[in-house]
Order: structure tokens, then C-alpha cells, then sequence
């Protein structure tokens, strides 16, 4: 196996998985890019494939390795995990990087906003346009979607998928009961953005709509990309894609390969939106600036229940660093020196959990350095719980920074920084750090609200302000995140028939309410939507200049930029004035 092509989370996964066959992968299953075992399959997992543009690549097939694409430097191949061998041994593959599991990130909104007075005095309602939703998919018997969805991916059904994958299922008109919304979360994205009803109206309530229900695997994310915008060419209209979801893997600089991809397919009339990210209050990144020959900790505390906690850690490409990790009975590992050649991954067991740490060779994408350190429970049971300390050595000559992410595979971060090396910053990741993408805050609007049984009901939100959980930026190699704020707490949308609910955010029949920067992202989709129609030949830069200058952070200079609020929250009262300009 030719180790040095692998990514040193997917050098992880190996390590456990030559060590322990299927069994070892299975704490990683909510994280990495893993299909579970079904029938006669194996193990399978889902990957990016960095190579030659031009490749032909048909011949992985005898290993059972399916290619996506057929061209182009980012790929997408589903294998299974025993085929990594022949896979790193193709010349035209130059890296091999794993997939990773995102997670899912009108009322008064409009009006605050001044949306509806702008739309009506224009005319403008998104027709002709396409708004592609990426996400648990679509209730597509509400009436807000009435006769506009054109076409559902549901990437979980059984079929011969699409163009850009050949796995799930393509719906047309007629067939679309057989894909349902479950979560709900697409579903209430789709209303803010483009819905409408005699009761409710999105930002682009004229605009169609083509919808993937993903599995949240980002590889499969940027095939859904690609298919939004195919069909949008194909049917020779502007179309704006929404991404209300996001993760922690990646170098948090867009250089990672589904904001690769993003930054690849956009361009005039491709306008891609994306959540910041709910991860505000939580401590989930920590950094130290390390002096030469010097060595800096940085404490994190793993709560009960835990069966798999990942650090990632991004440094300096001309600076190098020894890792070790000290567990909550203060057994440590050695300390692990880069590893140039050959497999990075080392695997140690402690009392407490089986580690695999991996410290490559510099990242192409960058030039940085990136370390992976994996814990696990031993024999399938839980992390120790406690406080763990990660042990960073800088052997350079230079100081040096590290910023590390942590991730675990509880919903709710049950893993987190602790002590002085917390940095509440640098919390917006992929896909929101792509450079072409308009990242999105989220501004509280409602506080309280009155249920379907006519309850008041309320949040420990501040009302009128940036939300305390929308991500904090700036990227890591310092380009400006997120790009500007719109409402995003607690917002009433449509609800999803399918889809469990508490009564309490029952806003009326049909209808609910909920936050996050998921529903502030579509409120921007909309917005694009209704811009796309006049121009539809915008491209992200001059949409995004448009929205800079007609957002502000209240009682702030204009041209003011701020890690949480970006350039502020949106007013389209300034749109006539701004559009007259340009």
C-alpha cells in the first residue's frame, strides 16, 4: 500500500482496520465516510480522490471500485475498505482523502429585513429560477411547494442514481411520495427560502425547485453540487444552491475538497449559500503559539458515553512538531515525530482508550502540516471520561502556531477544549469556507411565540441581535468568515408531515418554528433567488458585493467586518440604491 497518499484520517481508519477487521471502524460509522456491511458487501467506505484531470479510471473496476466521474482533479469513488491497497497503487490518483458525515446546521423576517417591500416594489419573486436544496430531503405534498419541485435525488433509496453518482434514486413529478422528509430540517429550509401558500411566503416564492436528500456523506454533498447545477445548465436557468449543514474535519481555509469542488462549479448564475455553523457556545477549537524547542498543552474534557473522539490539527508547513496524549490516569503515549514515508499512523492502548495518532508529511492542498488523533473505547465500550491532555513539541527553530478542532459522535459535543487554550474563533469550517460561497449568520428576530394550542412559548435567546450560537470566523489562514447576517432564530416555516415535533414549535398546522444558522442560510438562498431573476448571469462576487453593501452591523461603521457578524445583517431597503449603482 503506498501509505503516503492517504490522508491521515483515512490512515486512522486503516490502522484500526488492520489491526481489528470491520470491527475496529465501527466507532468511526457517525463520522467517516462509512457504508455498513449489507448481504455479501462489505465494509465500504466513500472517498475523494485528488489526481490526473484527464485520467481514465475504469480500470479500479476489477477491485470493485466505483468512480463517479469520469474527468476532472476531485473525484468521488465508493470501495470497499480492503481495496485501499489497489487504489493507492494508481498512478493517476495523487491523494486519497475520506468523506466525512456534515450535520444539518417567514413571519417577521422578511419585514425586518425589508425583503417584502423590496420584492413587491419590484416585481420580483425568484421566477425562472432554480433553488437547489441539499438536505434530509422535502415534504413534497405541502402546498408552499405546490407543482415547483422538478426534480428530488434521495440519494438513500435503491436505484441507478445519477449522472454525477450512481447510487440512489432520480424522482420526477408523480413519483415523489416515494421520497419523504423524516428529520424535517430540508423541508423547513426549503419553505424559508422559496415557499408559498395562502398563509406563508418564502423570500422566492416563485422560484422551482431541485432537491437532493443526501446522506450527509460530503463526498456524495459535492456530487449533489454537480447535479443541481447539470440539470440548471441543461434547462438553461440560474440556480442557487443551499447548504444548511457543515463539519469540523478539514483545515478550516477552503482548501479542502468539496469547497475545491464549490469554488470549481460556481460562477455566473452558480451561486452557492452555506451555513456558518450552531458551534458559537461551544469549545470545540483550541490553539497554542509554541515557542522553539518548546512544548504547550492543551486540555480537553470527554463527558460519559463516548465511543470515538477525533482531534484535528493543522500547523505551519516549516515548522514540526512531536505529538503525545496524556489520559485521565496520566499514562501517556511516546511522543510521535513527523513521519515522511511510509504509513503515519501509530496505534497505542492505554487503560483508558486505544489511540491512533498520525503525523504526515505536508498537506498538497496548503502546505501545512496536519496531525489526527483518534481515540476509541476498548472492546467497543466508551472513552474514559475526564480530562485528557493533548502534549504539542515544537522541534523548530521558529515559533509556531497549532489550532486544533475536536469532534466526538454525540450530537450534542460532549467533547470539549477546556483551560486557556480555548479560541472562540475559527469555528466556521467546510463547506463554509469556501472562498466563492456566501456564509451566512444568524440574527435573532423571535424570541417568543404563541403554539398551535395557543401556549406562549419562549427562548433564552436575545432578541434583536447576533444568536450566541452562530459560528465565530475568521478562517484559519485569515480570509474573512462568514460573509453577513440574516435572521435565523426562531423562524416559521413549513413543517414536514413526516417528521417528529414537539407541539411547542407547532407555530400553526403546517407550520414551525426553528433556529439556527440552517435557517438563516436559505433566507440569503431566497434573496439570491430574487437577484438571479433580474441578472441571471451574477456571478458570486458581485452578488456578494451586493449583499456587503447593503448589510451593516447596527450602531457600527458600514464597512466594519466582525468575526461573528461578518459584514452585518442585510437590509434590502438599500437594494434600489446599490442596484442603481452597479
Amino acid at each position: 500500500m503506498n501509505h503516503e497518499k492517504i490522508a491521515p484520517g483515512l490512515l486512522v481508519a486503516l490502522e484500526n482496520f488492520q489491526s481489528q477487521g470491520e470491527i475496529g471502524l465501527l466507532p468511526q460509522i457517525r463520522t467517516l465516510g462509512l457504508i455498513p456491511p449489507s448481504g455479501s458487501k462489505a465494509m465500504r467506505t466513500v472517498v475523494f480522490l485528488d489526481c490526473d484531470p484527464n485520467a481514465k479510471l475504469d480500470q479500479l473496476a476489477q477491485h470493485d471500485i466505483r468512480i463517479n466521474q469520469a474527468e476532472g482533479r476531485f473525484r468521488t469513488a465508493i470501495l470497499p475498505v480492503s481495496s485501499m491497497d489497489a487504489l493507492s497503487q494508481e498512478s493517476a490518483v495523487t491523494r486519497i482523502l475520506p468523506s466525512r458525515y456534515l450535520q444539518p446546521k417567514l413571519d417577521i423576517a422578511c419585514d425586518l429585513t425589508h425583503v417584502t417591500q423590496w420584492r413587491n416594489g419590484e416585481s420580483v419573486g425568484g421566477k425562472n429560477v432554480i433553488v437547489g436544496i441539499i438536505d434530509t430531503g422535502i415534504d413534497a405534498s405541502h402546498e408552499a411547494f405546490s407543482g415547483r419541485i422538478l426534480r428530488i435525488w434521495d440519494q438513500h433509496l435503491r436505484g441507478d442514481g445519477v449522472k454525477e453518482g450512481a447510487y440512489g434514486a432520480e424522482l420526477a413529478p408523480g413519483m415523489f411520495s416515494i421520497s419523504r422528509d423524516d428529520e424535517g430540517h430540508g423541508t423547513h429550509v426549503a419553505g424559508i427560502a422559496a415557499g408559498a401558500d395562502s398563509l406563508f411566503s418564502g423570500v422566492a416564492p416563485e422560484a422551482d425547485f431541485v432537491i437532493v436528500k443526501t446522506s450527509f456523506i460530503n463526498a456524495h454533498i459535492a456530487d449533489a453540487i454537480r447535479y443541481i447545477f447539470r440539470i440548471a445548465r441543461e434547462m438553461q436557468r440560474p440556480a442557487v444552491i443551499n447548504l444548511s449543514l457543515g463539519g469540523h474535519f478539514d483545515a478550516h481555509d477552503g482548501s479542502d475538497p468539496l469547497s475545491y469542488i464549490i469554488d470549481q462549479q460556481s460562477g455566473p448564475g452558480r451561486i452557492v449559500c452555506c451555513a456558518a455553523g450552531n458551534e458559537g457556545n461551544d469549545d470545540i477549537h483550541a490553539s497554542a503559539n509554541i515557542s522553539p524547542q518548546a512544548t504547550q498543552e492543551l486540555r480537553f474534557r470527554i463527558a460519559g458515553g463516548i465511543r470515538n473522539v477525533t482531534l484535528n490539527g493543522w500547523y505551519g508547513g516549516n515548522a514540526a512538531m512531536e505529538i503525545s496524549l496524556v489520559s485521565p490516569l496520566g499514562i501517556s503515549t511516546p511522543f510521535q515525530a513527523l513521519i515522511q514515508q511510509g504509513n503515519a499512523a501509530r496505534s497505542h492502548t492505554l487503560p483508558d482508550a486505544s489511540i491512533t495518532i498520525a503525523t504526515p508529511a505536508k498537506n498538497l492542498a496548503n502546505g501545512d502540516h496536519q496531525f489526527v488523533v483518534d481515540l476509541q473505547g476498548r472492546n467497543q465500550t466508551a472513552v474514559a471520561s475526564g480530562t485528557w491532555k493533548l502534549v504539542l513539541h515544537n522541534v523548530s527553530h521558529d515559533a509556531c502556531k497549532a489550532d486544533v478542532w475536536i469532534m466526538d459522535d454525540n450530537a450534542s459535543s460532549a467533547a470539549n477544549f477546556i483551560g486557556a487554550g480555548v479560541n472562540d474563533t475559527m469555528k466556521i469550517g467546510s463547506p463554509g469556507a469556501a472562498a466563492s460561497a456566501i456564509t451566512v449568520a444568524a440574527y435573532t428576530t423571535r424570541a417568543q411565540w404563541r403554539d398551535i394550542d395557543m401556549q406562549e412559548q419562549q427562548i433564552n435567546f436575545t432578541q434583536n441581535t447576533i444568536a450566541e450560537f452562530s459560528s465565530e470566523g475568521p478562517l484559519r489562514n485569515d480570509a474573512a468568515k462568514p460573509d453577513i447576517t440574516a435572521p435565523g432564530a426562531m423562524i416559521v416555516s413549513c413543517l414536514s408531515k413526516d417528521s417528529p415535533v414537539n407541539r411547542r414549535d407547532i407555530f400553526q398546522q403546517h407550520f414551525r418554528v426553528m433556529a439556527g444558522t440552517s435557517m438563516a442560510t436559505p433566507f440569503i438562498t431566497g434573496l439570491v433567488a430574487l437577484l438571479l431573476q433580474q441578472q441571471p448571469e451574477r456571478t458570486p462576487e458581485q452578488v456578494k458585493e451586493i449583499l456587503r453593501k447593503i448589510s451593516s452591523i447596527p450602531g457600527q461603521p458600514d464597512t466594519l467586518f466582525d468575526k461573528k457578524w461578518g459584514s452585518g445583517l442585510i437590509d434590502a431597503a438599500k437594494l434600489p440604491m446599490v442596484l442603481g449603482e452597479a
